[in-house]
């Protein structure tokens, strides 16, 4: 769930068990896509992140927005929210 080193939390891991237990993958309907391609947008995963990591989901990102880049945050796994809360923030204010 985290880069390697970091210790997740307990309700983080209780959360990501019920998402993987419940939550089946699906896509949106033309309509909502087709909108959200119009609204801006910041992709970001983290380094470590083995559900999408950074070469798997690069190409997915320049196709649908646009030919944006990926933003990867260095020594973090997917909850990079949780790791790395600051330098989210900065990515978000920067516009990047």
């Amino acid at each position: 769930m985290l880069a390697p080193g970091h210790e997740p939390r307990a309700e983080l891991v209780e959360w990501m068990t019920l998402v993987a237990r419940h939550a089946r993958s699906g896509r949106a309907s033309w309509l909502v896509e087709r909108r959200a391609r119009k609204a801006p947008a910041e992709a970001v995963t983290g380094e470590h992140d083995v559900f999408l990591p950074p070469a798997r989901l690069r190409a997915a990102v320049r196709a649908r927005r646009g030919g944006a880049e990926l933003g990867v945050v260095p020594d973090a796994g997917p909850l990079v929210v949780e790791e790395f809360p600051g330098r989210i923030a900065a990515l978000v204010s920067a516009g990047r």
